[in-house]
């Protein structure tokens, strides 16, 4: 009998039939009887102390059954002043614009909605730091009335690597500073023929996801919560609520719903303890879900950064210095992660420079804390480092494509850290898009006969695949199907990924799969859904699972049939001895064998369990189109192609709606979006009709080519998609756009105005 083969077939998603339906279960499908209405009252303040809360009036209107603030927090020892997850209540102060200080519950929608207004708060304003450049001031205010502690000991992690920065220096709004380098940089521009450089900005952005946040938390019994989160993580959802909360592991079940997207922006949760206190003080389940200008106010979008950045190289292209200051505006708490640092590492990471030197600090503000977005802050240093690039082969009158392949830090080449670079696919990318015709061709006449102006653009980014522990499990089942159950999200149709993994490892077909989800009450750990893990990691989890299966089905087998393990072969109908098929037993009598009154052997389940991943750097190259309208300044996007090393491609269909995601998103950032905020760090854009998020009327057909380069130990050779595709058509856009205008733009996003003011040489206001 032919073996199966899932690995690299286009199939439709598992739960395509569920969605299309509608049967699909969102957190806002959730209801339970008699669920209370929560709702957020929010500071109209950036910054400001709390003098006082008055909750008596919405008390007693009828229908309130529970009103919360910071006093009915409960004390724990795992509180953090430093952490935003801890500050889903201010306490005494108010550090950004839609902070809540009060959550109601009641009857119904316009109930809850008059509460709020009922509650009184008397507030003392203090000064708003605004931008990340005042608050570096030695005489700034403090955004935060808490001391940060320091951070810059992160950086450590880089060998070689040291700090230039003295902690006295250090404001009270810098959480993080450091500067890296290597080389003698002076020297190195010393020995340049070109020097480029230019202050690249961009702005705050939000992940734009299409479901809000939303929550539902039901106390079943006295001492135990029930949750329903749309979150990314179940684990980490419940691991937060623990910390913020005090409430042990046991005490929680988690239930992660379907998710209509995150994008980084709910690994853990950000509103869930307010449901769990709502719904304990009522003694009622509570649904809390957040508005679309509540996303905007009260969520974490993408930080803003302001990069200036200085590139030398010589007259044959070799790159000689890299020298730089990022500035990262992360909001009114530290990033989970050092965002500067990041940017640091990644600029080092894809090209070799002699030497570098560069600085990097996270400043607070006081507007929304940021997170994760998508391969964090990876677009913006590529924005900024792409360009640079762009510029310097345009100086020396060289191929931009070869310029990149020419510098590349390939595998065995020292990283800034004096480690050697892994194996990577980034060679292949860039060859894979300089076979295909948007490069071989000419490039677009820069003025055609229409009076629009055209250029094409190039841009390169990388991201590490998520190299997170992971488990499953692997279950024959009663009609001899094999059920693997899993802990973790499905954010991205990654379930039929990982069946045709668990299929591949069993020798089945996809459809004898059965996929599983379940909360931490019945399934093993997994990592949440982010960082390009799912496949990487939790893939290698769901692998071992299987193959773990499939050897305990084949030694079942040949006890039965009484011949060796390896005269078997394992099909959808059962096991057989490959010389003679006849010889057999179904999925079902094999089961059966274990889990009847007087069975003779045990039930059959596998158990998969890796520990991290070997890094895997995951590249992707795009190219961009445009016209430009020299009249209005108005930019098209006419062709988009990108080029991704998936490693193996598990699912092309899948990894190919990844990429044109991402790409969507990319663009975005590239033309359109951007989070405005008032000197007093009020949003003056928070809804959809004044924040401008692409639709499909914006873009083209978006080309993929998947490219495989081994590398990394991910199952079957693959290597995480998710955040891959989003870099590299920001910067592919703004080189596109200046080839068009015959001039630079270094300020996201590149609206017509910009346009228009660097084509008649006025400066951006």
């Amino acid at each position: 009998m032919p073996e199966t083969r899932s690995i690299g077939q286009p199939l439709p998603r598992v739960d395509a039939m569920e969605k299309v339906r509608g049967q699909a279960i969102f957190a806002a499908d959730i209801n339970l009887p008699q669920t209370l209405v929560g709702k957020l009252l929010t500071s109209p303040h950036a910054h400001a102390e709390i003098l006082s809360i008055d909750t008596s009036k919405a008390e007693a209107l009828p229908g309130v059954r529970a009103v919360i603030t910071a006093a009915d927090i409960p004390e724990v020892d795992t509180y953090d002043p430093d952490h935003r997850l801890h500050a889903f209540l201010a306490r005494q102060f108010v550090v950004f614009a839609g902070q809540p200080v009060a959550a109601v519950a009641a009857d119904d929608l316009p109930t809850a909605e008059t509460a709020l207004e009922l509650i009184e708060v008397e507030y003392r304003p203090l000064p708003v730091v605004y931008t990340p450049q005042e608050a570096i001031l030695p005489d700034s205010p403090a955004v935060s009335r808490d001391a940060y502690r320091d951070s810059s000991a992160a950086a450590d992690t880089t060998a070689e690597t040291e700090s230039d920065v003295a902690k006295e220096e250090k404001t009270p709004n810098i959480f993080y500073q450091q500067v890296i380098k290597g080389g003698d940089v002076d020297a190195a521009f010393a020995e340049s023929d070109v020097v480029v450089e230019h202050t690249y900005t961009m702005p705050t952005v939000h992940q734009g996801y299409v479901e809000p946040h939303a929550v539902i938390a039901f106390w079943d019994r006295a001492d135990h919560v029930t949750v329903w989160e749309c979150v990314q993580g179940a684990f980490s959802g419940r691991d937060f609520i623990v910390k913020t909360l005090g409430i042990t592991p046991t005490n929680i079940t988690l239930n992660s719903t379907e998710i209509g997207g995150g994008f980084g922006g709910k690994i853990d949760g950000l509103f869930a303890p307010l449901a769990v206190l709502l719904a304990k003080k009522a003694s009622r389940p509570v649904k809390l879900i957040l508005t679309r200008r509540e996303e905007f106010t009260s969520a974490n979008p993408a930080p803003s950064t302001t990069i200036r950045l200085k590139t030398g190289a010589k007259r044959d292209g070799k790159l000689t210095a890299l020298e730089g200051e990022i500035l990262v505006d992360v909001g009114a708490f530290p990033l989970f992660l050092n965002a500067s640092f990041n940017i640091q590492w990644l600029m080092l990471h894809n090209y070799k420079f002699q030497a570098w030197r560069l600085e990097g600090q996270d400043v607070l503000t006081n507007k929304a804390s940021a997170g994760a977005f998508r391969a964090p802050v990876a677009v913006n240093a590529a924005f900024a480092i792409e360009s640079q690039l762009d510029e310097i082969a345009g100086l020396l009158d060289l191929d931009p494509l070869a310029l990149r392949l020419q510098n590349l830090l390939l595998q065995d080449d020292l990283l800034p850290n004096k480690e050697a670079q892994v194996r990577v696919g980034s060679k292949e990318v860039l060859a894979a898009l300089a076979e295909h015709s948007s490069w071989t061709s000419a490039p677009p006449t820069r003025l055609g006969d229409d009076g629009l102006l055209r250029g094409r653009g190039l841009g390169l980014g990388s991201w590490g695949s998520g190299t997170q522990t992971a488990s499953a499990i692997a279950i024959l089942e009663a009609d001899g199907k094999i059920r693997i159950v899993l802990g973790t999200v499905d954010l991205t149709g990654s379930y039929t990924s990982l069946a045709q993994i668990a299929a591949e490892a069993l020798g089945v077909s996809v459809k004898q799969l059965v996929m599983t989800k379940a909360s931490p009450d019945h399934a093993p750990f997994a990592p949440v859904s982010a960082g390009s893990s799912t496949i990487y990691s939790m893939g290698g989890a769901v692998k071992e699972a299987a193959l773990d299966l499939r050897s305990k089905i084949l030694n079942r087998a040949a006890q039965v049939l009484q011949v060796s393990e390896v005269e078997l072969a394992l099909n959808d109908e059962g096991v057989f001895v490959s010389a003679e098929p006849e010889k057999s037993r179904t999925l079902q009598a094999l089961y059966e064998m274990g889990a009847t009154w007087f069975g003779e052997y045990g039930p059959l389940i596998g158990l998969g369990s890796v520990t991290q991943r070997k890094p895997a750097p995951a590249f992707a190259g795009s190219i961009a189109e445009v016209t430009v309208d020299p009249e209005t300044g108005q930019v098209t996007l006419t062709r988009l192609v990108i080029a991704q090393d998936v490693g193996k491609a598990i699912n092309p269909l899948s990894i190919e709606g990844q990429i044109q995601g991402g790409a969507a998103q990319s663009v975005g950032m590239a033309l359109w979006e951007e989070v405005m905020y008032d000197e007093q760090g009020q949003i003056l854009n928070p809804s959809l009709l004044d924040y401008h998020m692409p639709t499909a009327m914006d873009l083209p057909m978006v080309e993929t080519i998947l490219v495989e380069a081994p590398g990394g130990d991910g199952p079957y050779g693959a290597k995480g998609v998710g955040e891959p595709p989003i870099i590299p058509s920001v910067p592919a856009v703004a080189n596109a756009v200046s080839a068009a205008i015959g001039t630079r733009t270094c300020d996201l996003p590149i609206s017509p105005e910009r346009v228009w003011r660097a084509l008649h040489g006025k400066t951006t206001s």
